[in-house]
Order: C-alpha cells, then sequence, then structure tokens
C-alpha cells in the first residue's frame, strides 16, 4: 500500500473513533456557568458610562440561597402585543389580580405598592412622578412613596429633606465593598448613623411636588438589624410628639406614624450605642396607590446579588407590593457586541432573584431608550440599541413579564435627536437622558399602554381568543 493510502486510511480511522465519541459519550458543556471576571462598566462604577468601551466582562454570581438555571425556561405562551406593550398571557392573569387590589384599596384601607426600578434616567423622581400621578389619580392615595431619609443632591423634587452632618449615605455600588455595613433592602443604598451619636433627619412638604404627592399622612421608618436600644425623639415645630425607645432587634423592624393633617414637617433624632442602618421612610396616604422610585445612578440592574436578601424579602413583605417596573439599559448604550448573550445572562440572575423576593407580583420592563452620539460633527443615533432592546425583551417574556418598547414609543432611531431639538426640549445635549418634561412624556407614553390594559380587565375571566401574535418573540421559542 502506497503512503499516501496509509495516511487516507489513517485519517478515517480517526473521523470515525471521533464520531463514534461524540455519539455515545454525553459532554456536559454548560456555558450558562462560566464565570468571567467583574467589570466596572457593567456593574462597578457610580456614574454613567457615555464613553465606548473596547471590552467588557460579565458577573454572573449564584448565591447560595439562589438556584439558577442554567438556560432560561422556554414557557410556551402567547405573546400579546398593543400600543408598544407586549405579554404572555402569565402577566395578564397577574394584571387582573392587581386590577382588583387597585380597585379595592381604599375600601379595604391599604395601600397597594408600585416599586419603580431604574438608573439615571429615572434619578431625581424623573418618570416615576408622573407615573404616580397617574396611577393615584385614578386609583386614589397620595405621598411619594418610599424614600432614603438623605438627599445629599437635592435630587428627589417630591419631598423636601433636612439631616445632621453625622449621617452616612452607602450604596450597594460602592467599591471596595464594606461588609460591616452590607444592610441594604429595597432601596439598594442606606443611611449610616456611627454608634454613640445623636442625629436628626427632617422631611416636609416640597413645593415642586405633583399634587397628589405632596401630601402624605403615614409615615413609616424602616431599620436594619441593631445590636442595641435606640433612643426616638420626633417633634413638629417646637412640640415633641414622639419619645421612645425600641430594644435591639435581630430583625427587620418597622415603626410607624400616622397624623391627622397632611405632610407634618417633622423631625426626628435617633440615637444607639451601636451603628444604625436606616433602610427607607415611606410617606404614604392610609389607603390607594403608591409609586416608589427607587434609582441607582450607574448601573445595568438593581444588584439584586448584592443585597441582603433577607432584608429584601422582609421589606417586600412590610410593604405590599402589587408590581415591579424595571427600566434599566442606559448604562449598556456605549457596549456595542454583535451579540447580547453575555446581557441575557446578567438579566436572567436579576429576574431570578426577582421572582424569589418579589413572587407572584406582575413585572413591566421597561426597555431601552434611544441614544446618540457626535461624530465628525454630525449627530447620530446609536445602530446597536435594538439589539440591546431585543435581549431585554426577549428575557423578559420567557420569564413571564410585559415589556415596553419606549425606544419605537418615542419614535425609533433618531428620536432622542428630536426630543433635544425641540423647544423646550425632552431630552438633553447628552442624548441620553431626558428633561424633566422629556421624564413627563415618557412617563404618558407608559401610562397609555399599562392603564389601558388595565382598564380593558372588567369582568371578563380569560385572555381575548382574537389578539396579534408578536412574530418577533414567537419566533424565539
Amino acid at each position: 500500500m502506497s503512503q499516501a493510502k496509509r495516511i487516507l486510511l489513517y485519517y478515517l480511522i480517526i473521523l470515525g473513533l471521533a464520531y463514534a465519541l461524540i455519539k455515545l459519550i454525553p459532554i456536559n458543556f454548560q456555558p450558562a456557568t462560566w464565570q468571567l471576571t467583574k467589570s466596572d462598566a457593567i456593574i462597578g462604577t457610580a456614574t454613567d458610562s457615555i464613553e465606548a468601551l473596547d471590552t467588557i466582562a460579565l458577573s454572573f454570581e449564584k448565591p447560595d440561597s439562589l438556584v439558577v438555571n442554567d438556560s432560561i425556561p422556554l414557557v410556551k405562551d402567547t405573546i400579546v402585543s398593543s400600543d408598544f406593550l407586549s405579554y404572555p398571557t402569565a402577566f395578564h392573569t397577574q394584571l387582573k389580580k392587581l386590577k382588583k387590589a387597585l380597585a379595592e384599596s381604599v375600601q379595604n384601607n391599604e395601600v397597594i405598592r408600585i416599586l419603580h426600578f431604574g438608573d439615571s434616567q429615572i434619578e431625581g423622581d424623573r418618570i416615576t412622578a408622573y407615573l404616580r400621578e397617574a396611577f393615584q389619580e385614578k386609583y386614589g392615595g397620595s405621598g411619594p412613596g418610599l424614600i432614603s431619609i438623605l438627599d445629599l443632591q437635592r435630587l428627589n423634587p417630591s419631598v423636601w429633606l433636612e439631616h445632621s452632618k453625622s449621617w452616612r449615605l452607602h450604596s450597594i455600588y460602592a467599591k471596595p465593598k464594606q461588609d460591616s455595613i452590607n444592610r441594604f433592602g429595597l432601596m439598594g443604598q442606606t443611611a449610616l448613623l456611627p454608634p454613640n451619636t445623636r442625629a436628626f433627619f427632617k422631611m416636609s412638604r416640597s413645593p415642586w411636588a405633583e399634587s397628589h404627592a405632596s401630601n402624605y399622612q403615614q409615615i413609616r421608618l424602616f431599620i436594619a438589624p441593631h445590636a442595641d436600644s435606640i433612643l426616638i425623639n420626633g417633634s413638629i415645630k417646637s412640640t415633641e410628639i414622639i419619645n421612645d425607645t425600641l430594644g435591639r432587634s435581630d430583625e427587620l423592624t418597622e415603626i410607624n406614624w400616622t397624623f391627622p393633617e397632611p405632610s407634618p414637617s417633622l423631625k426626628i433624632y435617633l440615637e444607639s450605642k451601636t451603628q444604625l442602618n436606616i433602610l427607607a421612610c415611606a410617606l404614604d396616604s392610609t389607603s390607594g396607590v403608591a409609586v416608589d422610585n427607587i434609582a441607582l445612578r450607574g448601573q445595568n440592574t438593581p444588584l439584586l446579588q448584592h443585597t441582603d436578601g433577607e432584608l429584601f424579602q422582609a421589606m417586600g413583605e412590610h410593604l405590599n407590593i402589587g408590581m415591579v417596573i424595571f427600566q434599566y439599559g442606559t448604562n449598556m448604550v456605549p457596549v456595542k457586541r454583535k451579540q447580547y448573550g453575555f446581557y441575557k445572562k446578567i438579566l436572567t440572575q436579576q429576574f431570578e432573584l426577582l421572582q424569589q423576593y418579589i413572587p407572584n407580583v406582575p413585572v413591566l420592563v421597561v426597555g431601552i431608550s434611544d441614544a446618540a452620539f457626535n461624530k465628525d460633527g454630525k449627530t447620530e443615533s446609536y445602530k446597536h440599541l435594538t439589539k440591546i432592546r431585543d435581549a431585554q425583551k426577549e428575557t423578559a417574556h420567557k420569564y413571564g413579564f410585559a415589556f415596553f418598547d419606549l425606544y419605537e414609543a418615542m419614535g425609533g432611531e433618531g428620536a432622542i435627536i428630536d426630543w433635544s431639538n425641540q423647544s423646550p426640549p425632552l431630552a438633553l445635549t447628552d442624548y441620553i437622558h431626558f428633561t424633566r418634561l422629556g421624564g413627563k412624556h415618557a412617563a404618558e407614553l407608559i401610562n397609555k399602554s399599562l392603564i389601558t390594559e388595565l382598564d380593558k380587565i372588567k369582568s371578563i375571566e380569560s385572555i381575548p381568543l382574537i389578539m396579534r401574535i408578536d412574530s418577533t418573540s414567537w419566533n424565539n421559542y
């Protein structure tokens, strides 16, 4: 046999063995379990990312208390679309329960909460303020909702806050992480008071608040577990109305007060021999709906993997959450990739934790908005934003969440340029963030779709059989 024929024979034998190995021996190939190094561009910075990035890495952690599926659960469900809003029937079922709870909240004398999580696009109550106003106008309720007791940059127009200099604000995205103050609940922030320190914070009606937000009667303070007793004094003007002592506690502590007159200017002093962590304060009416602004500047997610899961869940149980609005994406704008599989994994982790911490509530994912940049003196929209939008939409639907396409609702490619050029402008000249007026317009677009869907729910017990199928999402199943 010639040398050439022998080489060919050996080659065929090797191919045959390789084929047999593939067929007979299973290979455990699970890319969803890969772990790459963390990147500040995704979860580490406290400022918005607006410059193009050359590299990006994935942080995909599995907390001991959470079982993360290696693949997104494929639930074949009909996707309904209307007014830039698309959702599976699972969401519609949850929406019916929300509608009933909202309709009966005043009668039942209870507050139904809507949590609005987001990045700097909603910072300073932008967008949220107008979502809140529309819901409270329709379903009752008042007050600015859940807030941090510290507003160091005076960003929140819906309540006026003052405080002693002793307080320190710590955020979940702070680096390096300090385990000693890792007490983060729903807000992703904690107001820290050092040991053996007496300090105050004060809340008052804001002249810039929307009409419903400016009125609150119920004040609820949430305190993380503390190792010693807490002295509390509260006064309205010069009249002391609160004088109490709380014992140590290994669990979340809630203190609440209800006042006959709306929006009291309440000044509260706290003191303890050990460190105190104030997780949040809720300013509400005694019934109706509350809409909370929970903004984390510079982040792509609410970083639920870094929060204290027990505190998060405990706050959720105290607050009677009816719905979650999840609005991130601003800090993905500079991340240009051919595929966004890594981003789906980031969202997957957050959605898994969200379902674990706040189960059985409808979740609305608001997609990325249009954004643009200057190139050689010409302003152009980013071309890759629809890929980010599609990753958000696909992942949302596969978890039974609704998706609102803000990118298309505001006009699609180039819309942010038009918004910026309007008079008065709806967007800033960074061609990424909305002005307050633009935030109001964005809220109107979201409200139109969401409240329309709620209004459709009457006594019908099942979703209509005649519907338009969203082909983009359906093809992914």
